[in-house]
């Protein structure tokens, strides 16, 4: 039976039939009331970072954003944002011109043409090189990048909830975009965090644009600011719509996350691509990661889990008789409820996630696994048991059979031969008298 209910592991799946499922229910994970429902107390803001809307601004506009917020020495600029040449290009020259002037910048890069054989992307996608290469007095200057890539792309139906740390690309490793802007201001924080080493990061949200210092296009432009949310903070530059004050529903560079206030069904992505990286950022600079089980604690949780319910349901289905299937029903739904609530506990309280999905469907299923090994598939393993157990006793009566038949035969054959010998023997004593 332990075999039978194992194999469920292995039976796949077409994610084509489950999708329109995971669409229709949000793609919900017991994990999300953590950040909405479980949290014990509120998130602190973070202050050290600091996100400026570009909304629809020029090139010329945002050379003269740059300019303003360079004035109060960012400790690091992040541009959410892969800059190439347009039709303006006084406007171009303008900005190449204010970045040149920061003294450390990051742009977003883009990965692409993954090899599932090498594990390595093909190519990257970079600002040009006019944004990206600056000639000053003391020789060139070149800006960093990080990759911007996440799990999900903003059109999908699924809410962005990890990230990778770090790719390789033909060789040459390429850092995660928030990654990078930490680097530059706690290089130490970033070390620990590599040394991590896990498969992907789960990422904590602290929430969205409302949870760091929030400067709007206009309020940039117009320098309407407090210099001190800029000075020594990590600034990042992004698209949040037109202005903050213009709530879309809908927007391409929204994503669907773990804060979305439904669950089921949910319509509309709830937070802006530039606003997951700040809340990246924060977790690396506040060392405030989430820690993933290993596979082996994952087996032995879920072994242990079935172990046990095997034991539990076999007892119960000999001894409840008639009310075997409403007992069997309702220890199933409320232990996966168990399961479930855990599940969020530990990863609201302690930061730590483990994968206990196997059990849960061990779990609902093994009521009726065990009807049918009771019912039908033991008394067949029986019968077969008894028939193969009838034809070894008769291999074992044909064989001693064949065996004493040998014998006699063997004994016949020699008494004969011996009786012969013996009249052989006297003939020849005749014949000598």
């Amino acid at each position: 039976m332990a075999v039978l209910l194992g194999s469920l592991y292995l039976i796949p799946v077409d994610s084509e039939l489950t999708d329109p499922f995971g669409d229709a229910l949000g793609d919900f994970e017991i994990t999300d009331l953590a950040f909405t429902h479980l949290r014990t107390k509120d998130p602190v803001a973070d202050t050290n970072i600091t996100i400026i809307n570009t909304g629809v601004l020029g090139r010329a506009e945002l050379a003269e954003v740059i300019r303003k917020i360079n004035a109060h020495k960012p400790a690091v600029v992040g541009f959410n944002e892969i800059l190439k040449k347009s039709n303006d290009y006084f406007g171009d020259s303008l900005l190449s011109a204010a970045l040149r002037d920061v003294d450390n910048i990051v742009y977003t890069s883009k990965l692409s043409d993954y090899n599932d054989s090498t594990k390595q992307y093909a190519k990257l996608d970079i600002c040009d090189t006019m944004f990206l290469q600056f000639e000053d007095t003391l020789g060139v200057k070149f800006a960093e990048t990080g990759f911007e890539n996440m799990f999900t792309h903003e059109r999908d139906f699924k809410s962005t909830r990890q990230f990778y740390e770090r790719a390789s690309i033909n060789g040459v490793q390429e850092n995660f975009f928030a990654v990078e802007l930490v680097r530059v201001i706690a290089p130490e924080r970033v070390e620990k965090f590599m040394k991590r080493a896990q498969p992907y990061e789960i990422i904590n949200y602290k929430g969205n644009y409302e949870m760091f210092n929030t400067i709007d296009a206009e309020q940039a432009l117009n320098g309407e600011f407090d210099p001190s949310i800029i000075k020594g903070k990590i600034v990042i530059l992004g698209y949040l719509g037109a202005s903050l004050s213009d709530e879309k529903f809908w927007d391409d560079y929204k994503y669907y996350t773990p804060l979305n206030k439904k669950y089921a069904g949910k319509t509309f992505p709830d937070m802006f691509e530039t606003v997951i990286y700040a809340n990246i950022a924060s977790q690396i600079l506040n060392n405030t990661h989430i820690n993933l089980a290993s596979n082996s604690l994952d087996f032995w949780l879920n072994f242990i889990i079935c172990f046990l319910n095997v034991i539990i349901f076999s007892k119960l289905f000999h001894s409840a008789a008639v009310w075997w299937d409403i007992f069997s029903l309702i220890i199933s739904l409320v232990e996966v409820l168990i399961i479930l609530i855990s599940t969020a506990l530990i990863f609201s309280n302690y930061s730590f996630d483990i994968n206990l999905n196997f059990s849960i469907v061990f779990v609902l299923v093994l009521g009726n696994f065990l009807e049918l090994y009771y019912g039908l598939l033991k008394i067949a393993i029986q019968k077969w048991t008894i028939k193969w157990r009838i034809l070894k006793e008769d291999r074992k009566r044909r064989d001693l059979k064949d065996l004493v038949t040998a014998d006699a035969k063997n004994l016949m054959t020699k008494n004969l031969s011996e009786f012969n010998l013996d009249n052989l023997k006297n003939i020849n004593n005749k014949n000598t008298e």
